[in-house]
């Protein structure tokens, strides 16, 4: 798959990823949509993880080791939340040294 496939399907996963939390919670809508939703921040946050999981989709095809099929590449982007806050808890500290 050449590179924009790959990333498309990773973008796709991320998206489906935010279907399916709406899917959830589709019982509580006939109430109205949720507070957080109405403002330009959740769907500022939403689009960027959406992104970053066509973004790590990409990390992962140039990578020599792995190979992706188009299912493997949407839960990658589906996952990239998750993934990407493993990556984070996994972090090394840093000593930067006395503070003075």
């Amino acid at each position: 798959m050449d590179v924009v496939t790959v990333v498309s399907f990773g973008i796709g996963g991320g998206i489906a990823a935010e279907v399916l939390k709406w899917f959830r919670i589709r019982e509580e809508l006939h109430t109205g949509i949720p507070d957080y939703a109405k403002g330009w921040p959740y769907w500022c946050v939403t689009s960027v993880m959406i992104v970053m999981g066509g973004g790590l989709v990409f990390a992962y095809h140039v990578s020599s080791e792995v190979q992706l099929s188009p299912i493997l590449a949407v839960n990658i982007g589906a996952s990239a939340p998750l993934i990407l806050s493993a990556l984070a808890a996994q972090a090394l500290p840093i000593d930067i040294g006395p503070v003075e």
